[in-house]
């Protein structure tokens, strides 16, 4: 169900059949040494290929490059600005309503990008617009708490959770010789949390760009997250109307 697979006669009729679009969004960004820099956004597509296959949905293109300014020491992150995205992500919705698109869930793989698609969704919901997002990261470990076993830093960046469902959605880029497990330097960020820093940069949080514990991740913890969640978001969907 993805349109971008689509000739226009076959989205015409998937479009008639559907008022619901999947929206996935993600990064490219650090991700580790043992995970591909797109890896939010990869897990964002697999994800939403895989709901549209439980409901009647069309999936857009991936929108690869998010708001990952805070990730800009490491080589190879990319980054647009939140209102740039914002612009982007609100004409293609415009598309979708012309083609009589009135529910849109965000599958969004990043958190950088949460604020601008926020704004957007209140837009489109006073346009008449039903407009949603999924935080996918913190969704997916909320879902299934008890599948995980790294302790509180399961949800860590490339850490066990990412990295499970990276190798269930796309384990062809997974590198495990490259695995390091690797606990945040936080200093002034841990001692003072109330406190909101901006001058310390992501390297020096951490090596590698892990935070956390890939080395225990395993597909099937991923599949097992992934279905779970995959589970609460028919569930809602089947209600969202």
């Amino acid at each position: 169900m993805n349109l971008a697979e689509m000739s226009w006669s076959r989205a015409e009729k998937a479009l008639a059949e559907t008022d619901l679009a999947l929206v996935p969004v993600g990064a490219v960004e650090v991700y580790g040494r043992h995970l591909p820099l797109g890896a939010d956004g990869f897990c964002a597509q697999g994800v939403s290929q895989r709901l549209a296959e439980r409901v009647p949905a069309v999936v857009t293109p991936l929108v690869p490059v998010g708001c990952s300014e805070a990730l800009m020491s490491f080589p190879g992150t990319l980054t647009v600005s939140s209102a740039a995205l914002k612009a982007y992500l609100s004409d293609m919705c415009d598309s979708l309503a012309t083609w009589g698109i009135k529910r849109i869930l965000f599958m969004n793989g990043h958190a950088g990008n949460v604020p601008a698609i926020g704004e957007i969704c209140r837009e489109f919901i006073a346009k008449g617009i039903n407009c949603a997002q999924v935080d996918w990261w913190r969704s997916v470990y909320k879902a299934a708490p008890d599948v995980p076993e790294s302790g509180a830093l399961a949800n860590g960046h490339a850490g066990e959770v990412g990295t499970s469902v990276l190798m269930a959605v796309r384990g062809d880029l997974v590198d495990p010789d490259e695995m390091v497990k690797e606990m945040p330097k936080l200093g002034l960020i841990a001692d003072y949390p109330e406190v909101m820093q901006y001058h310390v940069t992501y390297r020096e949080i951490t090596a590698s760009g892990v935070i956390g514990d890939p080395t225990v991740a395993t597909r099937e913890k991923g599949e097992a997250m992934i279905n779970q969640f995959l589970d609460r978001l028919e569930a809602f969907l089947a209600e969202w109307q």
